[in-house]
C-alpha cells in the first residue's frame, strides 16, 4: 500500500541545509524514522509529509528528500517551512494544504500524534485508511504544578479525530484506545543498526572504589524528572558520576538544587550528541541507565513510553525508572521501577540495584536478548503489515 506519513520528520539533507549548530529533540525523527523503515520492510511506499522546524530562523521553499535505506527508498516532502519560534500551526496549515493536493494517490494516511495538521487533513482521507502512531497523551500535564495548557481545545481535537480514525499504533498499553478505536497495534519503540552495532553484551561489573556512573539521556526539563534526580542524590550514599545527555540548560531551581548535592557525588552535563556516538557510550561507561520522566497526570499506562527505554534496555545495563517506563509484564520485570515521584524512593531504587547489580545485569542482558530480536524493523515491520491488513479486511 502507498502510505502518506504526517510527521515532524528531519531528513538528512534539511538537517545539512538548515539545522547546523541548532539544538533540538531528535527522539521524534528517530521514531518516525523506524517506523517508516519498518513499513517499507512490509512492501509499503511510503512518503513522509513534514512541516519542518521552527529553529532555523529563515523561511525554507518547499522541497523533497528521498533518503536510501535497506528497506527501499523513503521520501519526505516538506511544505513551506516558515522557521521561527511560534509558527508551528502555519507549517502544519501549509503541510496539510499541499498533503490534501495529493491524498488521492495514497491508499493509507498515518498520522503521528494529536496535532491541528492531522485534524485539518484527515477528511481527504474519508475512503481511505486512517491510523494514529499515538507517541506522546495529548492530555499529559507536563507543566510544572501538573498543569495541562488548552485542555478542552485538545479534547475538541482528540474527540474529531478520533472519530474519523480506523486504527492506533501505540507506544503503551494505556494509549491503544481500545474504548475509542477497533484496530490496535504496539509499537513501544524500534532499535536499529545504530544500536544494534554498537551495543556489546558483556557483563558489566562495578568496580571496588570507583564511583557508580548512572546517564540519564533526553535532558533534565521539568517533564524528564531532572529536579527529581538531583534530589535523589542526597540520599544515595554510595559514590555516583551522574551524566546529562540532551537538553541541558539548567534553571535557577536547578543550579540551587546542585549546590546542595553532597560532594561525594558529580554532576556532567553534556548536551546533544550524535545518535550513533550516545549508543556507544552507553555500552562503554554506564553503570546503571536512569529513567526520570514525570508520569504527568494521566497514570503509568497511559503517559507514553519514552523512546530511550528501548534503546536502554539494547545495552544490557540495569535500568531504574519511573512508572512512565512500564511496558508489558515480561519486559517490566527486568527493570527495576519506582512507583512515586519522590526523591528517596529514586534513591532507594538506586541504592537497590548497587546492593544486588550482579543480579540485575543478569535481568539486564536476558532484556537486552528480548529487545534485538522482537523490536527491530524487520520484526516491527512484520506486526505493522498485519494490522494494516486487518484494518483494510475490515473496512
Amino acid at each position: 500500500m502507498k502510505i502518506a506519513y504526517l510527521s515532524a520528520y528531519i531528513g538528512k539533507e534539511f538537517t545539512e541545509k538548515y539545522c547546523k549548530g541548532k539544538q533540538f529533540a531528535l527522539s521524534g525523527p528517530f521514531k518516525t524514522r523506524g517506523i517508516a523503515r519498518a513499513l517499507m520492510s512490509a512492501g509499503h511506499e511510503v512518503t513522509i509529509f513534514s512541516p519542518g522546524l521552527t529553529v532555523a530562523n529563515q523561511v525554507i521553499r518547499p522541497f523533497m528528500e528521498v533518503e536510501e535505506y535497506p528497506e527501499g527508498k523513503l521520501s519526505i516532502k516538506y511544505g513551506k517551512c516558515i522557521s521561527y519560534r511560534r509558527c508551528s500551526p502555519i507549517n502544519e496549515w501549509l503541510t496539510s494544504r499541499a498533503l490534501r493536493k495529493e491524498a488521492k494517490n495514497y491508499d493509507v494516511f498515518l498520522y503521528y500524534n494529536i496535532t491541528l495538521g492531522a485534524a485539518l487533513t484527515i477528511c481527504a482521507f474519508k475512503k481511505k485508511i486512517k491510523v494514529i502512531e499515538y507517541e506522546d497523551n495529548i492530555f499529559n500535564k507536563a507543566l510544572v504544578g501538573d498543569k495541562n495548557s488548552m485542555e478542552g481545545y485538545k479534547r475538541r481535537l482528540y474527540n474529531y479525530l478520533m472519530e474519523r480514525t480506523d486504527g492506533v499504533m501505540a507506544v503503551c498499553l494505556g494509549l491503544q484506545l481500545k474504548d475509542t478505536l477497533k484496530y490496535s497495534v504496539l509499537t513501544p519503540g524500534i532499535v536499529n543498526e545504530e544500536v544494534i552495532n554498537n551495543v556489546t553484551s558483556r557483563i558489566n561489573k562495578l568496580e571496588e572504589g570507583k564511583p557508580v556512573h548512572i546517564i540519564l539521556t533526553g535532558g533534565i526539563h521539568y517533564s524528564k524528572g531532572g529536579d527529581l534526580l538531583v534530589k535523589a542524590m542526597n540520599y544515595i550514599k554510595t559514590p555516583c558520576v551522574v551524566s546529562v545527555y540532551g537538553n541541558c540548560n539548567l534553571d535557577d531551581t536547578l543550579e540551587e538544587l546542585i549546590k546542595q548535592v553532597p560532594e561525594r557525588h558529580e554532576f556532567y552535563f553534556n548536551g546533544y550528541m550524535k545518535h550513533a556516538e550516545l549508543i556507544k557510550t552507553l555500552d562503554r561507561e554506564a553503570d546503571i541507565l536512569i529513567n526520570t520522566t514525570r508520569s504527568m497526570g494521566v497514570g503509568a499506562q497511559a503517559a507514553g513510553f519514552p523512546f530511550k527505554m528501548m534503546e536502554y534496555a539494547s545495552t544490557g545495563r540495569p535500568i531504574v525508572s519511573s512508572e512512565i517506563g512500564k511496558l508489558d509484564e515480561d519486559y517490566n520485570r527486568h527493570i527495576t521501577y519506582y512507583n512515586q515521584e519522590d526523591a528517596e524512593a529514586i534513591a532507594v531504587a538506586v541504592e537497590d540495584v548497587i546492593a544486588h547489580y550482579d543480579e540485575r545485569v543478569a535481568l539486564a542482558l536476558d532484556l537486552q536478548k528480548k529487545v534485538l530480536s522482537e523490536y527491530t524493523i524487520e520484526s516491527t515491520g512484520k506486526k505493522l503489515n498485519m494490522f494494516l491488513k486487518e484494518i483494510k479486511n475490515g473496512k
